[in-house]
């Protein structure tokens, strides 16, 4: 994440470049005021006429400037937050399919809220201030300097006596926000646990032990960023404690050599503007530096939950199926399981053969299924795809073979053609077709919008037979070469479960192998085989 992070380095070298040099104006117009300062106390009112034009065009400038720094400060933080999600979202989506469904998901979700909200103000911002900061201190010094350059022997002491102290105290935050973190992580999944338990929660009356559940939970969130907040105010404190002390101390003795006449009352204003310009970047630095030196453990933590244990090389392109899939000797059991599920799998499927699996419940049919998807490897022998071994295949090449009609049926937020199509391109005929062949047509008949009618929150607004089949109408528009379908017949009634079905067989350019507990006399002689699962194959 941080390597992405660095390409997002020249849109804050333009901010800070404009930053800079709208502080640079920022002392010019100082310098400009004690100039004029002392040409007044010392009568000089031609040299104060001549310098109020230039004064003039410098305040002036500073208004645009001003501008075109809240523009490119805010244009480099949305970069960098798009820069940083698209990177996280991408890596998410190259999980394997089998390690993301046994993890919780709610890790992810505490990442893309909470997490990055927190790397936003920590690092993202963090990084911005210090950066500004640093510039504007640079002017407080240069400001200085014009009085007495020995004042940039001070200004670099008080730099790093600032950065030891921000070094020294991030150990403690970088634990207290790790562990916020954690917690976060437990907090979400909980929320999304009662949500989905709503109607439980309702029937019996679970709403007391939910509540008390979520304050606690709550509670103990805010006491650790009550926790990481009071370390912090401690940190700042020490450091304005340091930081006024010192600035004080430099407002003293400059005030001393204009007592004794070494410096202009002039240069005692610039002096005073100069520590003002000093003193906010000492604090805004102080108060950042342990942020982002915090944001490390919170970005390795986020990297983790992106790994595969499963590193396996795939390095087989496979752009076409063309002859068979054949299992061999195929056996398999989960990693965290002694229990074989399935053992002995000799099996060959043909290209555009039509395969019923059936067999008892726990038989392992759905384990099969998850061998043809490529979500899991065998745990002994082999399956190869036209000779070669489905280890080796691209995932992402075997997928675009492939077509799927889940048991659990998910539904996009939009448009009805937009869950069809899945935002692939096709012509109206094709689409016309799909809707036809999955008994879709009287559906799309009668919405107000037709195939452009919203559908809501995975399908909330029609029922479960109409969800059901549009999932095979995408399955059908997607022309894969082998569809696997897991009991998508359940949610239609029989008369069309049967029409689909004779319509999926009657495909002469796809090998279909179905999984399904309804079996029709009339459908079940058109398929070429009929695959019994009993944790082994008859």
């Amino acid at each position: 994440m941080l390597k992405k992070y660095t390409k997002i380095i020249p849109y804050l070298f333009l901010a800070l470049i404009v930053a800079g040099t709208n502080a640079f104006l920022d002392g010019l117009v100082n310098i400009r005021i004690m100039e004029m300062l002392d040409f007044a106390i010392g009568g000089r009112m031609d040299d104060v006429k001549q310098a109020i034009p230039q004064l003039l065009i410098l305040a002036v400038l500073l208004v645009p400037m001003g501008i075109l720094v809240g523009i490119a400060s805010n244009y480099y933080k949305r970069k960098a937050n798009i820069a940083l999600k698209k990177y996280y979202m991408q890596r998410v989506f190259a999980k394997n399919i089998a390690e993301f469904q046994k993890e919780n998901n709610a890790k992810y979700l505490s990442s893309l809220t909470n997490d990055f909200n927190t790397l936003d103000k920590n690092l993202i911002t963090g990084i911005y201030d210090v950066f500004e900061g640093i510039m504007s201190f640079i002017v407080g010094i240069w400001l200085l300097s014009t009085v007495d350059p020995r004042m940039l022997i001070l200004a670099f002491i008080l730099i790093a006596i600032n950065l030891i102290i921000s070094i020294i105290t991030s150990k403690p935050t970088k634990k207290a926000n790790k562990e916020r973190s954690d917690m976060f992580d437990g907090y979400t999944s909980y929320i999304k646990e009662i949500l989905s338990a709503f109607h439980i929660v309702k029937n019996y009356n679970l709403h007391k032990r939910v509540t008390d559940d979520y304050y606690k939970k709550s509670e103990d969130i805010q006491q650790k960023g009550f926790i990481i907040e009071k370390i912090l105010s401690f940190i700042i404190s020490f450091q304005h404690l340091f930081i006024m002390g010192s600035m004080l101390g430099i407002i003293i003795v400059v005030g001393y050599f204009a007592v004794i006449g070494r410096v202009s009352t002039g240069g005692l204003l610039l002096v005073v503007n100069g520590i003002g310009k000093m003193t906010w970047p000492m604090f805004s630095i102080g108060e950042n530096l342990p942020k982002i030196f915090t944001s490390g453990d919170l970005i390795r933590k986020m990297e983790k939950t992106l790994e595969n244990s499963d590193t396996y090389p795939e390095t087989v392109d496979l752009p076409l199926f063309k002859e068979e899939i054949k299992f061999t000797d195929v056996e398999f059991s989960y990693d965290d399981s002694e229990e074989i599920i399935l053992s002995d799998i000799n099996l060959k499927v043909k290209k555009n053969g039509k395969y019923l699996v059936v067999g008892p419940s726990g038989g392992g049919k759905s384990t099969l299924l998850k061998l043809f998807r490529k979500y899991f490897n065998p745990s002994e022998g082999s399956i190869t795809i036209d000779g070669h071994n489905l280890k080796d295949i691209k995932r992402e090449h075997y997928y675009r073979l492939i077509g799927n009609i889940e048991q659990q049926v998910f539904i996009f937020e939009d448009t009805v053609r937009n869950n069809l199509t899945l935002y692939k391109e096709y012509t109206e005929e094709e689409i016309d077709k799909a809707v036809h062949d999955s008994g879709l047509i009287d559906f799309v008949k009668r919405l107000p919008n037709g195939l452009d009618t919203i559908i809501y929150d995975n399908g909330k607004n029609i029922s479960g037979g109409e969800r059901s089949r549009l999932v095979i109408a995408r399955a059908l528009l997607s022309k894969a070469s082998i569809l696997l379908m897991d009991e998508a017949f359940a949610s239609l009634d029989m008369d069309r479960a049967r029409e689909i079905e004779k319509t999926i067989l009657n495909l002469k350019d796809m090998t279909v192998i179905n999984v399904s507990h309804i079996i029709f006399n009339d459908t079940k002689e058109l398929y070429d085989r009929v695959i019994t699962v009993k944790k082994t194959i008859t």
